[in-house]
């Protein structure tokens, strides 16, 4: 079985380990919270996938992104934990500090203390045999009885800051020892969080084994039926091609129409825009890595360009998008403004849908129900229609494209957060 073990968690940890370190706590949490709602949602569809009797291919390609959450997560954990351990032991030393602060700080003020009693009780000696006044007019001259008030003056003064001293090393020390309590208290408190992490972390670490287990012993089920597989595949990869034909096509027409369009309004560029069209590609384009995602719900189970199966070693295949797995009558919504330009079958798959963004299109492909129609304007966000559940292999997935001009591009690099 293939196991997390010390040596691979190290190796995950070592590769993300730079970049982990220069987020703050807050952003950890963030984005620990952001990975449990991931590996909860596809919990949720190997759930539903579940119920049919054997589980299929598209149920592995579901555990697979769980397994890769879960791994993040766990990645996520050691580096909580790093960054608390650092803190704890800054918190060891800050206490350190405080409490040698405090000791060297009660030896002053005794000395304080003490010798502000010896003055008090040589003044209570001296007043007993020698007034102020008659110490000063007893001078011998003018010049020596100035200097005896001015000493007088001196030494009542240091007297008073002596005391002010004593209570201002006292009210010192008082901070100091409510910031030690608050320190000690703190230094619990990151303990307590530590534990917990270490915990968390222990319990995702079986989660994660137990899952991978899961998929090793499905990959051995499933490669029984290696001639169904291999059908499937082709069967697959002619659709595929089927769309990309279709989609070349269709985009040559939309290229050759802009030009035109271009050409009467005496607009021609490299493109063959008109200058609006040009605008929203620059605006398209700017929206790279921020452009939301084609589902309100969905994770990736398939990403871009060429793919090992998950299966068969020996077999590959390339995707020209990024398939996502979603829930039953989800809604598909359009990335960003632009205009539909073409609305087109793809049998076994269902519906698609070409975007146009100027000198960007997107495609939505495997849709049930279509709500727009050819020619509409679409803004950011807005709906298209449902996604299709295939049946037979209690599948809802949504096949999603982004093309410039005749180039493919990875989608996961344009939506939020999802490279």
């Amino acid at each position: 079985m293939l196991k997390l073990d010390n040596f691979s968690l190290f190796f995950f940890c070592f590769l993300l380990s730079f970049s982990c370190f220069s987020q703050t706590k807050d952003e950890l949490k963030k984005q620990k919270t952001e990975l449990e709602k991931e590996i909860s949602y596809t919990a949720e569809l190997l759930s539903k996938t579940k119920k049919n009797k054997t589980k299929s291919l598209n149920y592995l390609k579901v555990l697979k992104s769980q397994i890769k959450s879960k791994e993040q997560l766990l990645i996520t954990l050691h580096v909580e934990i790093a960054l608390i351990n650092k803190q704890i032991q800054k918190t060891e030393v800050s206490i350190i500090d405080t409490e040698e602060y405090i000791l060297k700080s009660e030896e002053n003020l005794q000395n304080l203390k003490d010798e502000y009693a010896k003055m008090i009780y040589a003044a209570f000696k001296q007043k007993g045999s020698r007034n102020d006044l008659i110490f000063i007019i007893s001078s011998d001259d003018f010049n020596q009885a100035y200097k005896r008030i001015i000493y007088l003056k001196q030494y009542t003064k240091f007297r008073e800051n002596q005391s002010h001293k004593i209570i201002e090393s006292q009210q010192e020390l008082t901070v100091k020892k409510e910031k030690l309590v608050q320190q000690k208290d703190r230094l619990i408190e990151e303990s307590a969080i530590k534990g917990y992490l270490v915990t968390s972390k222990k319990d995702e670490l079986e989660s994660v084994n137990a899952t991978k287990d899961e998929k090793e012993h499905l990959v051995i089920k499933l490669s029984k039926s290696e001639r169904l597989f291999k059908k499937k595949i082709q069967d697959k990869q002619k659709k595929s091609k089927a769309l990309d034909d279709k989609l070349r096509k269709i985009i040559e027409e939309e290229i050759r129409k802009s030009r035109e369009e271009a050409k009467r309004n005496d607009g021609v560029n490299s493109f063959g825009l008109t200058p609006e069209a040009l605008a929203l590609s620059s605006e398209f384009n700017n929206n790279k890595g921020k452009l939301p995602w084609p589902l309100e719900k969905g994770v990736i189970v398939e990403q871009y360009g060429k793919q090992k199966h998950a299966v068969f070693s020996g077999i590959e295949t390339f995707n020209n998008g990024i398939d996502i797995a979603t829930d039953e009558n989800s809604v598909v919504r359009v990335v960003f403004d632009g205009s539909i330009s073409r609305i087109f079958f793809i049998k076994g798959e269902g519906k698609a849908i070409l975007v146009n963004h100027g000198e960007y299109f997107t495609v939505y492909s495997g849709l049930e129900e279509v709500v727009v129609k050819v020619g509409d304007k679409v803004l950011s966000k807005e709906k298209l229609g449902i996604v299709l559940t295939q049946e037979v292999e209690n599948k809802t997935e949504l096949h999603f494209e982004i093309w410039k001009g005749y180039d493919k591009n990875d989608p996961s690099k344009w939506l939020y957060k999802a490279y």
